[in-house]
């Protein structure tokens, strides 16, 4: 079982799925669309995969869930969704009943002051998604753990998902802000993505820079916590699973259980109990 943990899809604009400024105002200059996700899905043996609401079109999940109404039984989605609005618990109620959505991104990264994170104001989104069983991925950084916590603490039923390593400053070794995170791992229920490899390293491939920080939350966590992802989509559309081969052929330290876990078996055993 090889299941894509964190991929983006998006069209250049045109109606219906249109772009939206809600996240950001700058615009891609290649389409991400489903229809080459898949092609690259098959060409790399990749099972399922979760798509991630690309910040292009904002908090207008209806790309994605076309997505997920097309090829259901290869991806799994998960929304973005404004945490601050009132109804955002109704919003993902209804994007996981009518479309069947597994979850949303929480996205402090973009906010100088986050903690909204852990206000009493967020309880009834934290209530729904125990009630759904679905994950949150959480897009932040290191430092900002500290305002996640007391959500992991009043719900320890749900699961969390550090996206991208909680995006490293790379300089810093393990021993900066990055060990925030790896004391974190005391929560059952927080995992960590070791995805967006290549984005993070600032060398080529192998990408070796990032190793120790791949290693240290090993470490910490666990495989059984731990999700990878194969780098869709790339430009040029080269179709090599980046991540994956990061995983698979250069981390020695890893075990073949290890690696079937982070590239697959993780994410089963989060997404697939509420799998349509």
């Amino acid at each position: 079982m090889r299941i894509d943990s964190h991929v983006h899809v998006w069209t250049l604009g045109e109606a219906p799925f249109v772009h939206h400024s809600d996240m950001t105002t700058s615009r891609p200059d290649y389409p991400g669309r489903i229809e080459d996700l898949i092609r690259y899905m098959d060409l790399n043996q990749i099972d399922r995969t979760v798509l991630i609401q690309c910040m292009y079109h904002g908090y207008d999940n209806s790309y994605m869930c076309d997505c997920l109404r097309r090829f259901g039984d290869r991806l799994h989605g998960v929304a973005l969704i404004d945490p601050q609005q009132p109804d955002a618990a109704e919003t993902l109620e209804q994007l996981h009943q009518e479309h069947g959505v597994q979850g949303m991104r929480l996205y402090p990264i973009t906010d100088r002051n986050a903690s909204w994170l852990s206000s009493d104001s967020q309880d009834a989104l934290w209530q729904m998604a125990q009630e759904l069983q679905v994950p949150f991925t959480w897009f932040g950084h290191c430092d900002q753990i500290p305002l996640l916590e007391p959500m992991l603490q009043r719900f320890p039923e749900v699961n969390v998902i550090v996206d991208h390593l909680g995006e490293p400053v790379l300089s810093e070794g393990v021993d900066g802000d990055f060990k925030t995170l790896l004391q974190a791992a005391r929560h059952a229920n927080l995992y960590v993505k070791a995805t967006r490899i290549d984005g993070i390293s600032e060398q080529p491939w192998p990408h070796r820079d990032v190793f120790a920080h791949i290693k240290a939350v090993y470490e910490a966590f666990g495989a059984k916590r731990m999700l990878g992802c194969t780098g869709f989509p790339e430009n040029p559309q080269r179709g090599e699973a980046v991540g994956f081969r990061v995983v698979e052929e250069e981390l020695d330290f890893l075990s073949a259980e290890d690696k079937a876990w982070i590239l697959g078996k993780t994410a089963d055993a989060l997404y697939a109990q509420v799998a349509g």
